[in-house]
C-alpha cells in the first residue's frame, strides 16, 4: 500500500529537562531523514501536549521548532508539518491548545492519556481515576457515556484535525464519537501501535461516513512510516481505499485549510 505521509511522530522535543530520559529517540532531523527513506512524502511531528506530565511541547521553543522544520523541510525535500498530540482535559471538552499556539501548529491530534493534567480536580475522579482502573476492572456503562461526551464536546469546541487511538485505555461509543466527527470534519484514527477497533466498529465508523488516516505513532525513527498492522486491518475489514484520506493521496487538514484560506 502507497501511503503518501505519516502524520503521528514522536521526538525527543517533549523532553523535559528534569527527566533523565524520554519516551521517544530520534531527533527531528531522525525523523525527517526516515520519512524520506522509506519515500514518504509528507510527514508530520506531533509530539505531547503542554499539559502532559512528563512529556509535552514547550511553548517557548515553538518558534525555533517551526523554523528548524522549515529548514530540514527543504534539505530532506519532504513536506514537514508541526503539530502536537494534544490532550483531553475536561468532561466539558476542554484541551491543552489555545487559539495562540496555531499561530506556529499546522495540525491538531487529540487523544487521551492518563498522565495528561485535567482541568479540574473533579475531572481527575469522574474521568482519569476512573479509567485508570477501567482498565483492569472493566468500563461501566455510567464511565462509558462521561468518556464519549467529553471527546463530543472536545470535537464540538475545538478545530480537531484527527482523533487519536479512540477507544484505547478510555473506553466510548465509537459510533457516537464517528458521528460528531463527520458532522466537524475531523479524522479517526488507525494506530499502528494502539488500535483495538473491532469490525463492528469498523463498520459503524464507515457507515455514518467516517475517514480514516493510518500513523505510526512511531517513538523512534525507525518507527516511521511503518503500517504493517493496518495494512492488515485494512484488507481484514475490507476498508474501502478512499475512505483512507493518506492511501494513495495527500490528506485535507481542517487547521491547515483554515490557515489557506487566511491567507
Amino acid at each position: 500500500m502507497n501511503f503518501f505521509g505519516d502524520y503521528h511522530t514522536h521526538t525527543i522535543f517533549s523532553r523535559k529537562p528534569f527527566l533523565p530520559f524520554n519516551h521517544a529517540k530520534g531527533t527531528l532531523e531522525d525523523n525527517i531523514k526516515a520519512a524520506k527513506q522509506m519515500g514518504l512524502k509528507e510527514l508530520a511531528i506531533t509530539d505531547h501536549g503542554f499539559n502532559h506530565k512528563y512529556f509535552s511541547c514547550s511553548r517557548k521553543k515553538m518558534l525555533s521548532t517551526k523554523q528548524e522544520i522549515l529548514r530540514l523541510s527543504q534539505k530532506y525535500d519532504v513536506k514537514v508539518y508541526l503539530g502536537v498530540e494534544a490532550n483531553f482535559l475536561s468532561q466539558d471538552g476542554t484541551i491543552d491548545v489555545i487559539p495562540k499556539d496555531m499561530e506556529y501548529l499546522d495540525i491538531v491530534l487529540c487523544g487521551y492519556h492518563k498522565l495528561a493534567k485535567p482541568k479540574r480536580l473533579s475531572d481527575k475522579f469522574k474521568i482519569f481515576v476512573p479509567n485508570f482502573f477501567a482498565n483492569y476492572f472493566g468500563t461501566s456503562k455510567k464511565l462509558k457515556e462521561r468518556n464519549t461526551q467529553m471527546i463530543i464536546n472536545a470535537i464540538e469546541k475545538n478545530s480537531i484535525d484527527v482523533i487519536t487511538h479512540l477507544n484505547n485505555k478510555m473506553k466510548c461509543d465509537v459510533l457516537e464519537v464517528a458521528k460528531k466527527a463527520v458532522e466537524k470534519g475531523t479524522l479517526i484514527e488507525l494506530n499502528e501501535k494502539h488500535c483495538t477497533f473491532t469490525e463492528k466498529e469498523v463498520r459503524d465508523i464507515l457507515n455514518v461516513g467516517g475517514m480514516f488516516l493510518v500513523d505510526s505513532d512511531a517513538h523512534r525513527p525507525e518507527k516511521v512510516g511503518k503500517f504493517k498492522r493496518m495494512e492488515s486491518l485494512i484488507e481484514k475489514y475490507n476498508i474501502p481505499e478512499e475512505r483512507i484520506v493518506n492511501l494513495n493521496k495527500f490528506p485535507e487538514f481542517l487547521n491547515l485549510k483554515r490557515k489557506i484560506n487566511n491567507k
